[in-house]
């Protein structure tokens, strides 16, 4: 796990299968995204090592409902009853009530595919026997656009084609946004480094991603905080013209 430290009040870690970021502010402590099940070890180090615990936790924001950036979340809300936000459209994929999510039949349709094999075997580990692991009492956050009333105080952007409600949290006086997987900037199943979309087969409509990427390329923000990949310092505008010529 590499931990980075992005501005004075978020830190970003990134690991080889999935990133999140923490807030550490004089107001408190929000995770975004969480990482998987069987990675609660690494999650804990990276809260430990910006001076924090999972018990001071006071909210964790997830970007979508995939097993990737909900594991820790989940456990979270278990262990310390902390409260789990998400766009409006994808409180119920949190909560199970739909399943928005690449399967077994995605992996083996794609298997031709370099690295995606791979990657299939490497995160079963990590899933740790609950692909479809939830979290019940997720709740919604402000409407796109909204200010989210946690710590910190990030927009809302909902940004659909990655899941019907993926959403985007843009800490405007920082000047990044944690976009999760509505662009990315590498990953084990892609030769690809820089902003890119993910494969067809982890979106949900990925005609619908692609085009959702102009609510991103309006933003005024000079770091991406990925859900995949480094952190990309640049213009959103210039990360999505990168990402459509991909």
């Amino acid at each position: 796990m590499h931990l980075e430290q992005i501005t004075t009040r978020l830190h970003f870690a990134r690991t080889e299968h999935a990133n999140w970021t923490i807030y550490r502010g004089p107001d408190g402590t929000v995770l975004l995204d969480s990482g998987y099940l069987g990675q609660r070890a690494e999650l804990e180090e990276s809260l430990r090592r910006v001076g924090r615990s999972p018990a001071v936790v006071d909210a964790v924001l997830v970007t979508h409902g995939h097993a990737d950036h909900l594991g820790g979340a989940s456990w979270l809300a278990t262990e310390y009853g902390v409260p789990v936000f998400a766009g409006e459209r994808e409180v119920a994929h949190l909560r199970r009530d739909l399943l928005e999510q690449v399967g077994p039949s995605d992996v083996l349709r794609n298997a031709f595919r370099p690295g995606v094999l791979a990657w299939a075997v490497e995160i079963l580990p990590l899933l740790r026997g609950q692909p479809g692991l939830g979290v019940p009492s997720a709740r919604a956050v402000a409407e796109s656009g909204g200010r989210v009333d946690v710590p910190g105080r990030p927009a809302a952007i909902t940004v659909p084609g990655h899941t019907s409600g993926s959403t985007m949290f843009s800490f405007e006086e920082e000047g990044v946004v944690v976009v999760g997987d509505a662009l990315v900037t590498g990953h084990r199943t892609s030769r690809r480094s820089g902003p890119q979309l993910l494969l067809p087969m982890f979106h949900s409509d990925v005609e619908t991603a692609r085009r959702s990427l102009v609510h991103l390329a309006a933003l005024d923000a000079e770091v991406l905080l990925p859900g995949h990949g480094p952190s990309w310092a640049g213009t959103p505008a210039d990360a999505v013209a990168r990402a459509s010529r991909a």
